[in-house]
């Protein structure tokens, strides 16, 4: 296949469209992703050193969720600028009609929709394996190792733990304050330094030197307080596997499994793919505006129709869960309406007829 100077002119146009809506977004969700992330950092949730891993992850699961938008708003800023700009009545009168337009627009979208399709079929489940990883590794550090130099960490049992500096290794740490409840009494801890090391049997302690110790509450009879050379605290050691839920398998496994959960994950790995396409073609019609309108006079229409399709798509994957449609209907019937509306936009606005749309473009654009 041949393709003309206007082919690739529209195919260019088409492409730095959708590719700088898909950057424009991804700035603005990975943004506040950050802020999400660091707010977890700071309390203690995550450590610092898994922020890029996380943020990398993130990175795709967003990708993934916003290339048929970005494909959507791409078609309708491009051909809005053409239409706008008057390029359109200029190409329809040198007898190139809409027929032709679906050249340029597939050399997108089809590339983009099987794209979509690998990232969902192969690279999701290794994303999601990683990402349980990763929370698994976190789970099973010791809490020492997770927590912030010269600011106050939540203990595990409800303690307050402040570490004022560390050394350059960050082995040791000076000046210490620890406090928890035990048998509903107070023990706080102020300590010079401390230092974690292993002992012979492999057991690793955490072991604070020329500290005190106090015990209940000041004024009460019982109070205590207890000055030490040296106090070590065992730092017990976890062991914990990673999570792997129905976004993890492969596309063998959910396609031999039974449960409504991952039934309902295999569909929807075809379903965005899919869902890509027709939006594809649904975006074409809703791209034609009259040059004297705005350039993006139904770029507000189009965004509706999307949050519209892709709220049912969640709708018919919530219902496989719950059982309440059989696996045949699926999330099939929200692509059957689709398919419906966009036949209709499409017939109504002239681009199923190249011939009759062509000439009601030049007599609007003239």
């Amino acid at each position: 296949m041949k393709l003309s100077i206007i082919d690739k002119y529209i195919a260019k146009e088409l492409l730095i469209a959708c590719l700088s809506v898909l950057f424009v977004l991804l700035i603005i969700v990975l943004s506040t992703e950050v802020v999400h992330l660091l707010s977890w950092v700071s309390q203690g949730f995550i450590p610092l050193t898994a922020l890029l891993a996380y943020l990398t992850n993130s990175l795709f699961e967003f990708t993934v969720i916003l290339i048929p938008l970005s494909l959507l708003m791409g078609i309708l800023i491009a051909f809005g600028r053409l239409y706008r700009d008057s390029e359109m009545a200029a190409i329809m009168s040198a007898g190139i009609g809409p027929a032709q337009w679906y050249r340029p627009l597939m050399m997108i979208a089809v590339p983009t929709t099987i794209l979509l399709l690998l990232l969902m079929l192969f690279v999701r489940p290794m994303i999601n394996i990683h990402r349980a990883q990763i929370a698994a590794e976190i789970q099973s550090q010791a809490e020492v190792d997770t927590l912030l130099i010269g600011q106050f960490n939540r203990a595990s049992k409800g303690g307050v733990l402040f570490l004022e500096s560390a050394s350059k290794d960050s082995k040791n740490i000076d000046n210490v304050f620890f406090q928890q409840r035990h048998e509903d009494r107070s023990h706080v801890d102020l300590a010079a330094s401390t230092r974690s090391y292993f002992n012979e049997d492999g057991r690793r302690y955490m072991m604070m030197h020329d500290g005190t110790h106090y015990v209940g509450d000041a004024g009460q009879a019982d109070f205590k307080i207890i000055r030490y050379k040296e106090y070590g605290i065992h730092i017990a050691e976890k062991q914990v596997e990673a999570h792997l839920s129905e976004k993890s398998k492969s596309i063998t496994e959910l396609w031999q499994s039974t449960v409504p959960k991952e039934q309902a994950e295999l569909q929807w790995r075809f379903a965005l793919p899919l869902a890509t396409i027709i939006v594809a073609f649904m975006a074409l019609p809703l791209s034609h505006t009259d040059p004297r309108s705005g350039r993006y006079a139904k770029l507000a229409l189009a965004l509706i129709l999307y949050l519209v399709y892709s709220n049912f798509l969640g709708i018919g994957k919530t219902w496989i869960i719950q059982q309440k449609v059989p696996l045949w209907i699926g999330t099939w019937w929200v692509h059957y309406i689709a398919v419906i509306f966009t036949v209709y936009l499409l017939k109504r606005s002239g681009y199923l007829y190249g011939l009759s749309f062509r000439k009601k473009g030049v007599q609007g654009g003239s």
